[in-house]
């Protein structure tokens, strides 16, 4: 029962940002707010489908490298984040993906689904801590910036695919991910005092919140043509009209 539970708490933890992530940054490209879905529903679901399996393979890799020294751990951390953010470009950038704006869209969920899956594995790895609470308020924020930070580096590199420049988009999404990593990684290594790692911890926070500001206000948006994105402007006016009348 107590296993169960575990599973639960950090499965929830998990999924729980990735899902609210995906609707509040989506749901601006959706039916009703807009006349038509501007992406295909079931490649969202599927990407993050994909991302979730992703994840657990990502976290068995992580798991399984026999690293015992700092240098060691640092290099299999870096290797993981390549191996990921290297799985996301060539995902997205196959053939119907490539030069297909809701690319950025199908790279977004992608990135929430390893996120889920790497946090829950994150979760389960830590059964008996004294201060149980004090860990759960410290795995969901970790797990609200780890996914904001990876749905912005599978927007960014989805983007890049649908403007046909995979590779300098890719290049920039893995800097945002290593750079990311080394705020957070007081916090990841359990290294210094605590008030290190938890300031490690909020900073990383700080810096996955201007990621995904990023991804919301610029990338998300920009990916769309034009005449769309008129239209996008256009739906919002009506709404912000509609609501002071």
């Amino acid at each position: 029962m107590v296993e169960q539970i575990h599973f639960l708490v950090a499965g929830a933890i998990g999924i729980g940002p990735a899902l609210f992530l995906l609707w509040h940054s989506l749901r601006r490209f959706d039916y009703p707010r807009v006349e038509k879905t501007l992406f295909d529903d079931r490649k969202v679901f599927f990407a993050l489908a994909v991302g979730l399996v992703f994840g657990t393979i990502s976290s068995l890799v992580s798991l399984y490298s026999q690293a015992h020294d700092l240098a060691a751990i640092i290099i299999v951390l870096l290797v993981v984040i390549l191996f990921e953010e290297s799985f996301k470009l060539v995902y997205l950038n196959r053939k119907g993906y490539r030069m297909n704006f809701a690319s950025t869209f199908y790279g977004f969920s992608l990135g929430v689904g390893v996120a889920a899956t790497v946090m829950l594995a994150t979760g389960l790895r830590n059964p008996d801590l004294p201060d149980i609470p004090l860990f759960i308020a410290l795995l969901i924020v970790f797990s609200i910036s780890m996914n904001a930070t990876e749905a912005m580096t599978g927007a960014l590199i989805g983007y890049g695919c649908s403007k046909g420049e995979p590779w300098s988009h890719f290049f920039t999404a893995l800097f945002a991910r290593f750079f990311y990593t080394f705020v957070a990684l007081p916090f990841l290594l359990a290294i210094g005092d605590e008030w290190i790692q938890y300031l490690s911890l909020f900073a990383a926070l700080a810096v996955a919140i201007y990621l995904y500001h990023y991804s919301y206000y610029e990338i998300l948006p920009e990916t769309l043509p034009p005449e769309l994105r008129r239209l996008l402007r256009k739906a919002r006016k009506a709404r912000i009209r509609a609501r002071k009348g």
